[in-house]
Parts: C-alpha cells; structure tokens; sequence
C-alpha cells in the first residue's frame, strides 16, 4: 500500500564456496516475494582471497536468482581490501553496478559516486539511503574525506528538501563506524546531529562486525536506531518492515529460529506504555 514498505537486508557473504554453492543461494531462494526489495550492504567476497573475479562473479550471479530486486553497495573487502583497489573497483563496477536495473521496479533512484554506487529513493513516505561508507583501512584519506563531505552533503540536502515527504529515513551502509567515519557522523555538523535536529525516526543498518547488535540511540540520539547485521554465514538476511501509519513504524525480524531481536520486533521507535 501508500505508506509501507518491506525489505530484506544482509551483508557480508558469500566468504567461502561452502556459502555460495549452498547457504547463500538457498536464502535467496527463500526470500517472500512479496517483499519490495533485498538490499547487500557489501563485502560480497573475502579480499584475502585475492578479490578475484570469479568471487564476483559467483555473488553476482546468485543475487540475480532473486525473486525481487536487489540493491548492493560496496564492503571493504569488495574494494580498499584488495591489493590492487582499482581491480576492486573494476570488478565491483562490473558486477554489481545498477544491479537493481535487472528487476522491473518502480522506484525512482538518485544515483551518485565515482561507479554511481550510492542511491537514494523515497517511497511510501520512507526516505532510503544506500551509501558507499567501507569498513577497514582508508586507501586514500583524502578520497575518504572527500567522498564522506560529498555524502554528507548530499543526505543532508534530500532530508531536508523532501521533509515534508517522508516520515521516516533509513541508512544503508556497510562500515560499522569508527574514528575513520567521525566526519560523516560524529562531528558538529555530522550526520548523528542532523538527525537528531530532523526529529524523525532514523534506522541505520550496516554490516562489518558479523554479528548482531542494536544500539538505541547510537551517537546518544534518541531517535537514532543503529543495527549491526551477523554474516551471512550466521543468520539469514533480516526482514524489515516500515508502516508509517504506526506510532511505531519500524518492525525488524530475523528470521531464523531462535534469533531474537529486543528493539523492534513490535515495532520502534518504543510507545510510551512499553516497559524495557
């Protein structure tokens, strides 16, 4: 309907071919179809494997088996891991670039980056951003720097154009921050005070760490909802629901039996009568 949107999300996999010749293929094929789009928030190989081609190639390859269309921004390992980061750039570019455009679907996406990498849609009154934020060592500081004012910038400008369009924002992105991310987030004019001044309801997902984490008021924001997101090894991709009619609009659930999540499973942000 008009006002909600639900999407699946997972990073970090296929690392090794036990993932992708079965796990990885099998939680595609599991997907509902009735979901609006999966999103890869990156490292779609391991980089110490060489970043080869054919690691690429076999992700590539298993997320087009999807039944609906997938969305993928690049990991450290797909890029600044490799030894060689323009043959990580080449192979990201040519595998996974406008890879939603093999999907007939109906969102109007703003692109932009060096390899157009990062995107930006609204829908339902949800405000989506698919950013390049990598995890690991900078290959450039000045390129980081660069592209983190560049993103900055760019975020800032649509959430407070379409302010009156969208309810509710969501950040897609791979790097779990750190010191090597505080100008896109933590400084004076960062991302964490932006949101905080905006007011809405904010979820950021990201990958990274491998394992599962919810920090409520990440950047001490209340409206600040941050998520890490276990490997794909670990856990299957999580399913995301957003209904803007709701109080409570965002509900995230894992699922694979016995995986919990404490912030969102009925819905965040929290309404006054829930006890924690």
């Amino acid at each position: 309907n008009g006002t909600s949107i639900t999407f699946y999300a997972m990073a970090d996999a296929p690392y090794t071919d036990h993932e992708r010749e079965n796990i990885m293929p099998y939680q595609i094929k599991n997907l509902s179809s009735s979901a609006d789009f999966l999103v890869h928030l990156g490292d779609l190989q391991d980089a110490a494997d060489g970043c080869q081609e054919s690691a690429y190639q076999a992700a590539s390859a298993i997320l087009k088996q999807s039944n609906i269309p997938v969305f993928v921004i690049p990991g450290d390992n797909d890029l600044n891991d490799c030894a060689d980061f323009e043959h990580g750039e080449e192979q990201w570019t040519k595998h996974f670039r406008h890879l939603d455009k093999n999907w007939d679907h109906s969102f109007f996406v703003t692109r932009w980056g060096k390899l157009e990498e990062s995107f930006a849609f609204l829908k339902h009154r949800i405000l989506l951003f698919g950013l390049n934020i990598v995890g690991g060592s900078p290959h450039s500081d000045s390129e980081w720097k660069r592209r983190h004012a560049e993103h900055l910038h760019r975020v800032k400008e649509l959430m407070t154009k379409l302010k009156d369009e969208y309810d509710v924002a969501v950040l897609l992105a791979h790097a779990s921050p750190s010191s090597n991310h505080a100008d896109f987030f933590e400084e004076e004019d960062g991302l964490a005070s932006f949101v905080k001044e905006i007011g809405k309801p904010f979820l950021h997902l990201h990958g990274d760490d491998h394992v599962w984490a919810e920090s409520e008021g990440a950047f001490d924001v209340d409206n600040y909802m941050m998520v890490s997101l276990d490997c794909g090894e670990i856990a299957s991709p999580i399913k995301v629901e957003i209904d803007t009619t709701k109080e409570n609009p965002i509900k995230i659930s894992r699922e694979d039996t016995n995986l919990e999540v404490e912030c969102c499973k009925e819905g965040w942000p929290w309404l006054n009568n829930e006890v924690l």
